[in-house]
């Protein structure tokens, strides 16, 4: 006899009561191994440094390590490297700072033309209002008309030289003339 169906409440197959989903669970173990991650990185406090910021960390560790490597000065005054290497690594070191320092710059300080341009106020000059693509269009046509002046400049006479007769044979010893 057939059954007619579950009773109301009644459980009949597949999972039981609360076990999860296999690829939710999986999920769930990836997103706390982030989540730890990020916390991790949180407390270290290099989630959320600006790269200006990461440049200027490099910068002092670089510089510092330069001064590790720096050269040391005896009683007379004269500087002597303390191993050997030292020079290069101090060069090093010391290029990789003035890297940083240079990349940090233009966030710190801004540079003059940006400041010229912005305190001018009414006293834009005429070719910041002009149309960019005419500006665009006469710098081509320049450009097109100083490699042809360059190209005048380097032009060379081409006319082909006459060509010289070509050189009779010599008859071959032991024969004399006709052929038979």
């Amino acid at each position: 006899m057939a059954r007619g169906g579950s009773k109301p409440g009644e459980r009949r197959g597949g999972r039981k009561k609360g076990t999860p989903n296999k690829v939710k669970d999986n999920a769930l173990v990836m997103l706390d191994a982030a989540t730890k991650e990020v916390r991790l990185l949180a407390a270290q406090n290099k989630l959320h440094k600006l790269g200006k910021d990461r440049l200027a960390d490099l910068d002092g560790w670089a510089y510092d390590m330069a001064q590790r490597f720096a050269p040391t000065e005896d009683k007379s005054g004269s500087l002597y490297w303390n191993n050997e290497g030292d020079e290069i690594r101090f060069m090093r070191f010391l290029m990789f700072a003035a890297r940083c320092a240079g990349l940090r710059a233009q966030y710190e300080s801004p540079r003059y033309a940006a400041i010229a341009l912005a305190t001018q106020g009414q006293q834009t000059p005429e070719i910041y209002k002009r149309d960019p693509y005419k500006v665009m269009e006469e710098m081509v046509a320049r450009f097109r008309a100083a490699a042809e002046i360059e190209r005048a400049e380097r032009a060379i006479d081409v006319t082909p030289e006459p060509a010289p007769e070509p050189a009779k044979p010599e008859p071959e010893e032991g024969v004399d003339g006709e052929m038979a």
